[in-house]
């Protein structure tokens, strides 16, 4: 549901008069840590090639699609189980994002403008592509028998507060992907490579640093994280060619709320966004919850555009 159509939705609603449950309450906030986990996913590799690389990558969300698709394939001609299926669709767009940065990305450094324009026209380009080879119709992605259901926290009043085993698998692969990412930027030799080619290009190649393989590998990383994010909720909804449109707002939001420096600023962005998302969606409605999570996230940009957790302001 867009802006537009939620502030009509907005005006023509009202919110329930009733109290606060208890109980349905942390139900929906146990909902809004799932949540927080595909937001966690779906930021992760915007953080990388954003945060890191200061590139605005507008085909974030296809690369997002193409890891879906990628475990629609092999689940439906190899019948692998979806957990089986991350690596390969982190590979295969890890490869695509190389790809994409040898021939388009690399010559577009420093103009910002252009690389906008660049990633939003080959968004178009993979999501026709995508169309040509699979069609349009919804494509179903099945989750694995082990992960079905949901755990009982405890019950009350003959309530039981429960979360569902996949969103507690969201949550492990994302923290996981975090937990992987900050030890590959803060304790390996790439890592550091990577941090020194962001702040300073020219001094790193004099220290003789393949600055290119460096920036490849970068962007490829990043494009991987987001094709895991695609294969692990592809079995949340439909596998469609315009998928990725609908959590590149979302990430992009996560990246710019937590700030484009530090990975802590992505999972506290995707938790303040998540949660506050689901509070405001229990006390009012979805759309009410969509238009003021957004609005908030304006105002933030407006007075503090450097994030909340960042030493380095955008300029």
């Amino acid at each position: 549901m867009d802006l537009l159509s939620s502030l009509v939705y907005l005006a023509q609603s009202s919110p329930p008069d009733k109290g606060i449950d208890p109980i349905t309450l942390a139900n929906q906030l146990l909902n809004g840590i799932g949540i927080v986990g595909i937001l966690l996913l779906t930021g992760l590799g915007l953080a990388i090639t954003f945060g890191v690389m200061r590139i605005i990558n507008l085909a974030h969300g296809e690369f997002i699609m193409l890891g879906a698709y990628t475990t629609f394939v092999l689940q439906k001609n190899f019948h692998m189980d979806l957990l089986l299926t991350l690596p390969f669709a982190f590979l295969f767009t890890a490869a695509v994002g190389a790809i994409v940065e040898l021939t388009i990305i690399r010559r577009l450094y420093g103009r910002p403008l252009e690389t906008l324009l660049a990633t939003w026209g080959l968004s178009i380009v993979l999501q026709g592509v995508v169309k040509l080879i699979f069609t349009a119709q919804l494509k179903y992605v099945k989750s694995p028998p082990y992960i079905k259901g949901n755990l009982s926290l405890f019950k009350a009043g003959g309530q039981s507060v429960e979360i569902s085993y996949y969103r507690l698998f969201i949550i492990f692969v994302a923290l996981a992907l975090l937990a992987l990412t900050a030890y590959l930027l803060y304790a390996t030799s790439l890592g550091r490579q990577i941090r020194a080619v962001t702040q300073n290009r020219d001094m790193t190649k004099c220290l003789g640093v393949n600055t290119g393989l460096v920036d490849m590998v970068t962007f490829a990383y990043g494009c991987g994280l987001a094709g895991v994010a695609g294969s692990v909720i592809s079995s949340l909804k439909s596998v469609a060619p315009p998928m990725g449109q609908d959590y590149l707002v979302d990430a992009w939001m996560t990246v710019v709320t937590g700030g484009v420096d530090k990975l802590v600023g992505v999972l506290a962005g995707s938790f303040l966004i998540g949660e506050t998302n689901s509070a405001i969606a229990y006390l009012l409605n979805d759309p009410a919850a969509r238009v003021i999570v957004l609005f908030a996230v304006i105002v933030l940009i407006r007075y503090r555009p450097e994030g909340l957790f960042t030493v380095q302001k955008r300029a």
